[in-house]
């Protein structure tokens, strides 16, 4: 086996959309009405991400110099944007990964459309994945013609990341699509026969480097007012620095340190994960007054060195004066869970 990192041409990221959600939960007030809806969404976007990363290992049993893996693409076809969990590239075909990580015995009912899944005694319907991967295949086709890329073949497979997940196919369904439904581990080996059913190349190397470039520059991340989607209103969120020992909103600024008035806790290490959360709740762009109200800090002054310490963009002037907050400025805390 070589070493994944060369075919993965955009590595998977943990969301944006947990991102904003973590910070959401962790300083939302308790009587919220939407809490359940909100952690419900925050544990399947986890899921979403979990299961998209187990696919990476079978995948890095691919010859590294022949395909070309990117994560997590959100195009536009002209009419809708469509999400892609992970696309493959080779020089005869791409391949279209749609991830699922569900726990429990599946049924596939091809005429009706559906996919039920029991686990214990309860049992869910889901819409039905292969009409899902279906659509993504015409939106990429549509998609490269729009960019004026050549067609090229586009195959599409719905993978099945948790190893708790059982698949119930009748026999003439198993027959049809036991190279359509799929547990991960089967990539290896289902890939490369795919590969050799495809006779003519339709991306030499130029034209592929060229249709990688357009597509991480034409992927467009999600960007939503996290709040507004929740109905959440700014009076909801509480303000203030939370202790990283007892979780409690109750750091105040002593001196050149952080004092918990609860758990005794000191520390000099809250301002970036404070500002953090701010930033996934409200935007990069914060003044010296949103600094002050956000901490609870009264001084001016005091927010100013603060703000003065990051060095970060500044526009405006005076009291219009607006810094920037950078994404890397929280790289160390965007490792996920």
């Amino acid at each position: 086996m070589k070493g994944s990192d060369q075919l993965i041409v955009r590595p998977i990221e943990y969301p944006y959309r947990a991102l904003q959600l973590e910070a959401l939960l962790s300083r939302i007030r308790a009587h919220h009405p939407n809490i359940s809806l909100i952690n419900q969404d925050y544990q399947r976007k986890l899921a979403g991400y979990r299961g998209e990363k187990a696919v990476d290992f079978p995948l890095s049993f691919l010859p590294d110099e022949d395909y070309f893996i990117l994560h997590d693409l959100r195009l536009w076809d002209g009419k809708h944007f469509f999400q892609i969990d992970v696309l493959i590239l080779h020089a005869k075909y791409a391949l279209i990964l749609e991830v699922k990580n569900i726990v429990g015995e599946l049924y596939f009912d091809i005429d009706l459309h559906q996919m039920t899944r029991i686990k214990g005694e309860e049992k869910e319907a889901f819409p039905d994945p292969i009409i899902q991967v279906n659509r993504l295949k015409r939106q990429l086709e549509d998609w490269l013609l729009a960019n004026q890329f050549p067609a090229i073949p586009i195959y599409s497979l719905v993978v099945f990341s948790n190893p708790k997940s059982i698949l119930r196919l009748s026999p003439p369904q198993i027959q049809t699509f036991k190279n359509t439904i799929i547990h991960k581990e089967y990539l290896p080996e289902l890939i490369p026969k795919l590969t050799l059913s495809f006779k003519a190349s339709f991306l030499p190397a130029d034209e592929r480097k060229k249709l990688i470039k357009c597509l991480k520059k034409k992927n467009t991340p999600l960007d939503t007012d996290i709040l507004q989607k929740y109905q959440v209103n700014k009076a909801d969120i509480i303000s203030g620095v939370k202790c990283e020992c007892c979780n409690q909103f109750l750091m105040k600024k002593h001196m050149q340190h952080w004092y918990c008035l609860g758990c005794k806790h000191k520390t000099n290490q809250v301002m970036i994960p404070t500002l953090k959360d701010y930033y996934f709740l409200f935007g990069e762009q914060i003044t010296n007054s949103q600094l002050r109200e956000f901490l609870q800090i009264d001084s001016i002054y005091t927010a100013s060195r603060i703000l003065a310490k990051l060095n970060l963009k500044v526009t405006g002037a005076g009291k219009m004066t607006v810094h920037h907050l950078p994404l890397n400025l929280f790289k160390s805390e965007l490792g996920g869970k």
